[in-house]
């Protein structure tokens, strides 16, 4: 009997040590599911122009604008508390490029009110080419001027007001991630004995399919948010269209928050710089492409998703490329001819101003642990920089947007360099050699890819 009280003795001294430790990891697994929510705010709002403005995106089009086809829209995310070095705020705009005197302005009123810092603020423009035309405003008189600069204005306030939303909608969260494809993009860059000749499709020419999708819910898993980037031009709509209209991202917006009623849709652009829908032509097809797009976004979000740390570090860096000596003014008004870049430089030469000494590159990079790097990059990138991105980094955990922040000129990779035509004539490479971009070097793809490395924590580089 004794031998019998001594066993049940021991049993129950070890059943009592497991239920404690099994109480201290079910506190510890508790504690670090607590540890992975973060304030998240979600807010979108119309900036649809009501009056009649001139249209970005299609120099041959001189008129303003005749109506309105769909809604265009702002929405911001934002992550994290108040806390130094907490707090990041993702500003989606369908605009074909907000300049940046507009975003550093909103910037500039927000961090007033919050402890928001510059790299810790991204606006992604959606480079739709049926809206306003900001970029050009500077080069217009009367009301064509009055008009564009009354919807900057409204755009400005407008702008302020959905970050503000999003700030003060907070509340605990938590975020995933995930990967999938959608392909409406097609390569546009026709090539005849290696060299440019022209757009169209071009079927086996790279192109980026990959669609990269953030979750976002609340403490309970009720979605609040998604955020989706596929690399492609906003071009469904050409230069015969005339009425307002968003593109294939804002329609994307629209079924995805159909589908997921109690969600806002943001979406942003990739390395899509030589991208265009394909087909295009209507609005019809801007529908069909939007809603691809929110079919492979409900297909991700009825699958499991990876959990990230929603601990964001942020870091920052701009690149300035040194602009060439000038040629002769004869040589750069013939290399204008071909280059609207060049065009816009040679007018500021002949209002009097001084030659630029540089060009700034931004860079930024989004590191949620080890989990995932969002890379954003500004002006129009072509796909060759996503792609060697993935490849000299673990490409498994890469987010890359571009149009991120300003948008000026196109980004061209040494590849499109040997081949020339319409990107190359108006890309950085360009206008900061007058026309020589094959002379730049290091050559824009290097500083960058080099730049985006030196960002990341090592742990995102291939092979670590």
């Amino acid at each position: 009997m004794r031998r019998s009280r001594d066993e049940r003795w021991l049993w129950g001294l070890l059943g009592a040590v497991l239920l404690a430790a099994a109480l201290v990891w079910s506190q510890r697994a508790g504690g670090a599911e607590a540890a992975r929510t973060v304030p998240v705010g979600v807010a979108k709002i119309d900036i649809t122009p009501r009056w009649p403005v001139r249209m970005y995106g299609y120099a041959a089009r001189k008129i303003e604008s005749e109506g309105v086809a769909g809604p265009l829209k702002a929405t911001a995310l934002a992550i994290g508390s108040d806390e130094a070095d907490r707090l990041a705020v993702l500003l989606a705009v369908d605009c074909g490029a907000v300049p940046a005197d507009i975003r550093d302005e909103v910037f500039r009123r927000i961090s007033r009110r919050y402890p928001l810092r510059p790299e810790r603020f991204v606006l992604a423009n959606s480079h739709n080419h049926s809206g306003p035309n900001l970029k050009g405003m500077g080069s217009m008189t009367g009301s064509e001027y009055e008009h564009l600069a009354r919807y900057a204005g409204q755009l400005t306030d407008r702008l302020e007001q959905v970050v503000a939303e999003a700030l003060g909608n907070r509340r605990p969260g938590r975020l995933a991630w995930g990967r999938g494809t959608v392909g409406f993009a097609a390569n546009r860059r026709v090539l005849k004995e290696g060299r440019w000749v022209g757009f169209g499709a071009v079927p086996d020419a790279p192109v980026d399919h990959s669609l990269c999708l953030l979750r976002v819910t609340d403490r309970g898993g009720k979605l609040m948010a998604v955020v989706a980037n596929y690399a492609c031009h906003c071009t469904t709509l050409r230069g015969n269209f005339t009425k307002i209209h968003g593109d294939w991202a804002a329609c994307a917006q629209e079924y995805i928050e159909a589908d997921q009623p109690d969600a806002r849709a943001l979406i942003t652009i990739g390395c899509g710089a030589d991208a265009d829908p394909c087909p295009h032509g209507t609005v019809e097809l801007c529908r069909q492409h939007g809603r691809a797009l929110a079919d492979e976004v409900r297909r991700l979000l009825a699958g499991p998703l990876q959990p990230i740390d929603p601990v964001l570090a942020a870091r920052r860096a701009v690149i300035e490329i040194p602009f060439a000596p000038l040629p002769p003014v004869e040589e750069l008004k013939k290399r204008a001819e071909k280059s609207w870049a060049v065009q816009r430089l040679l007018e500021r030469l002949e209002r009097g101003e001084k030659p630029p000494a540089k060009r700034p590159y931004q860079v930024t990079t989004w590191v949620f642990g080890d989990d995932l790097a969002m890379v954003f990059l500004s002006d129009e990138v072509v796909v060759d920089y996503a792609l060697r991105l993935k490849r000299e980094l673990d490409g498994r955990r890469l987010w890359i947007t571009a149009y991120a922040n300003d948008v000026s000129n196109y980004v061209v990779s040494k590849r499109l360099i040997t081949e020339g035509g319409y990107e190359v004539r108006n890309s950085v490479s360009f206008l900061v050699s007058h026309g020589r971009p094959e002379s730049v070097q290091p050559a824009m793809e290097d500083r960058i890819v080099e730049c985006v490395k030196s960002l990341l924590p090592p742990a995102f580089h291939a092979g670590d």
